[in-house]
């Protein structure tokens, strides 16, 4: 039984991680995003 409760949370810690690094990636991209937009915005006001 404690071998399975071990890897049990041998996998939640695995999920947890994953979910961690998909955040980063996501808040990443979004500020990328931002950042473009703006860019975007102002070469759209000069021309």
């Amino acid at each position: 039984m404690a071998k399975q409760t071990l890897g049990q949370l041998n996998s939640d810690v695995k999920d947890f991680f994953r979910s961690k690094k998909k955040n980063e990636i996501y808040e990443i991209r979004k500020k990328l995003l931002k950042k473009n937009l703006k860019k975007r915005k102002i070469q759209n006001r000069e021309d």
